[in-house]
């Protein structure tokens, strides 16, 4: 039998990182003292609010294109036996989508509960109300600074998250301290958030368009993704532009430009032809496919006068603009309305069990690491995958 020796551990950050975390580390090692902090009065508020409260909960996409960072995801996430792991937590799963990994109960609330009993029921010592304000090393210890009071442990595991919902629990306060102790800080910036464009598109406020959505940024293709695309009075919303936000994050491109493109019924764009032929049966073509807000704002753009018989000449000009309808960005909406952080702690100071290079003793996980990845149960995939790691490398690590 293998035995571990006596540690006490503090895992800062109750969400789904910590949580996991916190129930693996515990139930291998019943000696440890195993203490999870949070700033908030509950633990799992960011998990009650995913997934339209449904909470999807991974995905069993094997690529890792979508994550910044993928081959340092990948060597992670390759360990994460979702299915399996979910199960053994009391959270079986079934798939909503062609990919996307939900709790069979469909509730994120639920999700929330079961780990918060799992986590006291093996141990765990839950502590609200708290918050962290700095750490220091004392030889092989880090002594926590928190508001009421400093303890000692032998290990502590960051999962604070990044700066998005901040009323869900994570703020970003810490990573000035973390940038304190020595860490490369890759600029956060809101990620998977509706954007803001230069346009003037009050007149498509609540307008709802299924296109294909391009991104290109400095004039070169990045994204090419096909999804639901809502308009707000200063810009654009919907999963696709989410995900497309994340892009622009990352990126330092000096322009980014979105183009989006109207559909036929066969999901194909719509032609000259299309607009040509539909002309002929109808006084306004573009009712065929569009809303008539989106319509005339086609035509505007087109400089075409719909109420006009429409000559083949125009109707080239009107396909033109309502196969590539384009719009500049100009800012991402801010972390109120993000689901996740792009940046955060820098991947070159993190080992690959998620221990840092920099501080003996000190785990990152989650969202607090300059890892974010699209819509679809990808972050908090990622968040239990790195929980796990890094439970298994404490205890290998500490068993003799």
């Amino acid at each position: 039998m293998i035995k571990s020796h006596y540690m006490k551990i503090a895992i800062v950050g109750a969400g789904a990182a910590g949580l996991v975390a916190a129930i693996k580390i515990k139930s291998a090692n019943p000696e440890f003292e195993v203490f999870l902090f949070d700033r908030l009065d509950s633990v799992a508020k960011k998990i009650k609010a995913t997934g339209n409260g449904k909470c999807n909960i991974g995905n069993i996409d094997k690529a890792y294109d979508g994550y910044s960072h993928p081959a340092f995801v990948k060597a992670i996430l390759d360990e994460y036996a979702q299915q399996e792991v979910l199960s053994s937590l009391g959270l079986p799963t079934k798939l909503l989508t062609s990919e996307g990994l939900y709790p069979v109960s469909e509730s994120a609330n639920n999700v929330a509960v079961i780990l918060e009993k799992n986590a006291i029921g093996c141990g765990v010592k839950i502590v609200l109300n708290t918050c962290l304000l700095d750490y220091y090393l004392v030889e092989d210890q880090i002594e926590l600074h928190f508001d009421k009071y400093d303890v000692t442990f032998d290990r502590v595991l960051f999962c604070v998250g990044g700066k998005s919902n901040p009323n869900l629990g994570s703020d970003g306060s810490l990573f000035d301290v973390f940038k304190k102790h020595g860490y490369i800080i890759v600029e956060p910036k809101p990620g998977l958030c509706p954007i803001k464009v230069k346009e003037d598109v009050r007149g498509l406020f609540g307008q709802r368009l299924h296109a294909v959505v391009n991104l290109f940024l400095d004039g070169k293709l990045a994204k090419e993704e096909y999804g639901e695309v809502m308009f707000k009075k200063d810009g654009l919303s919907g999963i696709v532009i989410m995900n497309i936000s994340s892009l622009i994050a990352r990126s330092r491109a000096r322009e980014a430009k979105i183009y989006l493109s109207i559909l036929d019924g066969d999901q194909h764009i719509i032609t000259v032809k299309d607009i040509f032929e539909m002309s002929k049966k109808a006084a306004n073509p573009l009712l065929a496919y569009a809303t008539s807000e989106v319509a005339a704002y086609i035509y505007r753009l087109a400089n075409v006068d719909a109420a006009k018989s429409l000559s083949y000449e125009d109707c080239q000009k009107i396909a033109k603009v309502a196969a590539s309808i384009p719009f500049t960005f100009a800012e991402l909406y801010d972390y109120e309305f993000s689901q996740v952080t792009v940046g955060g702690v820098g991947l070159d100071d993190i080992n690959d069990d998620l221990s840092s290079k920099r501080e003996k003793n000190v785990y990152f996980l989650g969202e607090v690491l300059d890892i974010d990845g699209p819509c679809g149960g990808y972050n908090l995939r990622w968040a239990i995958g790195s929980a796990l790691r890094a439970s298994k490398s404490i205890h290998e690590n500490t068993a003799e």
